[in-house]
């Protein structure tokens, strides 16, 4: 019985042996199949950063279990997706840098092949100048050719016209166009001068008897230009040609002055051409002679500050007649002037009207309200009249002469310079008045001037006046319109 007993729990305790065993090898069945899913779940984690951290809590389960030789490929498999998990990294990396190699490839290529024509856009400018330069040689001539081109054809002899009078093959026949490049857009207001000028002496009127040529002529246009002042056409001996038609005993160029500081030089002559001018009129004259007198006059620019340097400009030649000139189109006069409201402005272009005159410096005041043409559709002379008042009696007590300018008439505000009503204020002040076309074209030499002197009469004048040697000469206003009438007659 003793013996019966102790085989049974032996049968007992082999029972649990191999249940032990069977756990044990269940276990290890489960810590394999455990072991292989983190394998599993290993790969696909990596792509996110926080695998590694999930895949070590199970390695460590692992590792407590007992079976060493588990830990060991579970530390191998841990590395491995550490180690799998930078190229996804990688991949994503690539996947950044690839468009910054692209980028690269793009800008050496995209860019450079649309700045390329780029480059050549601005380039062909210098490879068209060589093409244009024909057109550029046309034009240069006119802006730069007034200096250079005719001082070298100065010596050169007179030839006959196809009108059959003498002319200068030097001069052009056509005015240079304005230069726009030379115009600049950066203003600076002149230098002014301080120094004061001689005092303003008394008109003197010439004790010379005018008398008729023969063709009963007695009368003298004293206004117009030349092609040195870049905005006129036609050669000198063309307008002399025209005032013999127009019934004229002489004539009187009074060209664009030159100024210094660069101011407005697109329309007047530079000071090297100063001397070029005074030539051109003489050989004018010596062409002329005997058939029509030909003097030399200048229209002098009137700006505040600029009185000792054109003081010094008049001396530079035997001028005839000095012609003032009160310009509101410049820039430099708008900059300085162009103030407030637009009557404003016009009252300040009187003002300087005067002070042109009590300077002196002038024979003659030209186209007095040329402001008129400044803003022409509000130009009213009621508004501005105690203005032109005041300035009338200033200009009255220097003697100066004012022009009564028929170009204006071509005008914006299609009227001479001055209108009649400022000619009848004119005339109550005895205010001296010469005539003048104001001529940038052959065909206007004389133009409109009987018109002229028919206002003239009406507004109370009884004489106009033309200055030789910078003296006045008076002649009766019915005489110069009888002779015109016989010269045009003796002409035709």
């Amino acid at each position: 019985m003793s013996k019966s007993k102790p085989s049974k729990p032996k049968v007992k305790t082999a029972k649990p042996a191999t249940q032990s065993t069977k756990k044990t090898a269940v276990s290890k069945k489960s810590t394999a199949k455990s072991s292989q899913p983190s394998l599993k779940k290993a790969t696909p984690k990596p792509v996110p950063k926080n695998t590694p951290a999930k895949a070590k809590p199970p390695v460590k389960k692992a590792s407590s279990a007992t079976p060493k030789p588990s830990v060991t490929p579970a530390r191998k498999t841990v590395p491995a997706p550490v180690k799998k998990a930078p190229p996804p990294v990688a991949k994503k990396a690539p996947a950044k840098k690839a468009p910054a190699k692209k980028i690269p490839i793009k800008k050496a290529p995209a860019p450079v092949a649309k700045k390329a024509p780029l480059v050549k856009k601005p380039t062909p400018p210098s490879a068209s100048k060589a093409p244009a330069a024909p057109k550029v040689a046309v034009k240069t001539p006119a802006n730069k050719g007034a200096p250079p081109a005719p001082e070298p054809k100065i010596s050169t002899t007179l030839v006959v016209s196809s009108t059959g009078m003498p002319r200068i093959a030097s001069l052009p026949s056509a005015p240079p166009p304005a230069p726009k490049s030379t115009t600049k857009k950066v203003f600076s207001l002149p230098s002014i001068s301080s120094d004061p000028i001689a005092a303003a002496k008394a008109p003197v009127i010439s004790s010379e008897a005018p008398v008729a040529s023969k063709s009963g002529a007695l009368f003298y246009d004293s206004h117009m230009h030349t092609p040195l002042c870049k905005h006129a056409w036609g050669e000198p001996e063309e307008y002399a040609a025209q005032a013999v038609k127009a019934g004229l005993k002489g004539i009187i160029f009074t060209c664009h002055c030159p100024m210094p500081d660069s101011f407005w030089p697109t329309v007047r002559m530079s000071e090297s051409e100063l001397d070029l001018y005074v030539d051109l009129v003489k050989r004018t004259a010596a062409a002329y002679k005997g058939k029509l007198e030909v003097l030399l006059g200048l229209e002098s620019e009137y700006f505040p500050g600029y009185e000792k340097w054109l003081e010094s400009l008049h001396q530079r030649a035997n001028f005839d007649y000095v012609l003032g000139a009160v310009h509101w189109q410049s820039k430099e006069y708008l900059n300085k002037f162009e103030v407030g409201t637009i009557e404003n402005f016009r009252r300040s272009y009187f003002e300087n009207l005067a002070l042109s005159a009590e300077t002196g410096l002038y024979d003659c005041l030209a186209h007095p309200d040329l402001v008129k043409n400044y803003h022409p559709d509000s130009w009213c002379f009621a508004i501005i009249k105690n203005t032109v008042t005041t300035v009338l009696d200033r200009i009255a007590k220097t003697g100066v002469a004012m022009e009564l300018n028929t170009s204006g008439l071509n005008k914006s505000y299609s009227e001479m310079n001055p209108g009649n009503e400022m000619l009848r204020m004119m005339a109550e002040r005895k205010i001296p008045i010469v005539i003048g076309s104001d001529a940038h074209k052959p065909v206007r030499v004389g133009e409109h001037f009987v018109t002229a002197l028919n206002n003239l009469s009406e507004a109370g004048f009884e004489h106009i006046s033309y200055f030789k040697k910078r003296q006045r000469i008076d002649l009766k206003i019915s005489d110069v319109i009888s002779s015109i009438r016989r010269a045009t007659d003796a002409n035709a």
